[in-house]
């Protein structure tokens, strides 16, 4: 690494004394961004952030990482194109960015510790109801039933869920937990599930562009770890897809509530 790139790197205020730590996190971010949305449609995404937070500041860590998003988004829709539910997409991404123009209006006022700590409780509760249920056998005519009702109600239900995972995705780029309990109570086959957040992240991190622009979040150092980190993404993504097409719907929902429970907990964790 010559002496301009360490002197840009630098400028970004990297909260660790030792290079080798910090590309390992950084790496290990990236990598479960590009599992995530090529495999389990953003499941375990959410963990990009607060790894990346412990090597670098809030905003600098969300410059970083959004043109990553978007890169690992382009390939993910390609991948599932085939797959997604139009009819809930376009509800979906309408109140997404709903989402992000408030959350690009109150950023400066926002205290995102108390919205983790909301999204981390509501991610806790639906993680521990779906395991409730699962040793609950006599609870599966109830669940078919919810599962009913949570279809008619998708545009009231997304009004509610995108618009904060919009605003969450924003603030903090943890969309996905609001998305998931949009989602997962649907219970979408698991290759619709993921094509349509595919799509969906997609379009509302294409709309952050122009207002982390405006922010002026994007710098030189921002830039360059990007690229750097950017050869990463073909092997999350390779392997993503190739995990979820060998495991069926029971494993994946299973998957899928368990880190909703260990995003839930860090969050939480990490409010406070």
């Amino acid at each position: 690494m010559d002496i301009s790139l360490s002197s840009t790197l630098t400028s970004l205020s990297i909260q660790t004394d030792n290079m080798t730590i910090f590309w390992l996190v950084a790496g290990l971010s990236v990598f479960s961004v590009a599992v995530s949305k090529s495999g389990f449609g953003g499941a375990m995404g959410a963990l990009a952030a607060p790894l990346m937070l412990t090597v670098l500041p809030a905003k600098t860590a969300l410059a970083v990482l959004l043109p990553l998003f978007l890169a690992t988004d382009f390939w993910t829709v390609y991948i599932w194109r085939g797959y997604s539910v139009k009819r809930l997409l376009g509800w979906m991404v309408a109140m997404g960015i709903a989402g992000q123009i408030l959350g690009w209006m109150v950023i400066g006022y926002i205290d995102d510790d108390t919205l983790k700590a909301c999204i981390g409780g509501l991610a806790l509760f639906m993680g521990v109801r779906y395991w409730y249920r699962v040793y609950q056998p006599a609870l599966g005519v109830a669940a078919v039933h919810v599962k009913k009702q949570m279809r008619k109600r998708f545009r009231e239900r997304a009004f509610i869920w995108c618009t904060l995972s919009g605003f969450s995705s924003f603030i903090s780029l943890t969309g996905g937990i609001p998305i998931q309990v949009y989602m997962l109570p649907m219970a979408v086959h698991r290759f619709f599930f993921v094509g349509t957040l595919a799509w969906y992240f997609l379009f509302i991190n294409l709309a952050k562009l122009p207002f982390y622009d405006d922010l002026n979040l994007f710098t030189t150092g921002s830039l360059i770890a990007s690229a750097i980190l950017l050869p990463i993404i073909p092997f999350g993504v390779f392997f993503g897809r190739w995990l979820v097409r060998r495991m069926n719907d029971k494993i994946f929902y299973h998957i899928a509530h368990f880190f909703l429970i260990i995003l839930g907990a860090r969050l939480l964790y990490t409010s406070f």
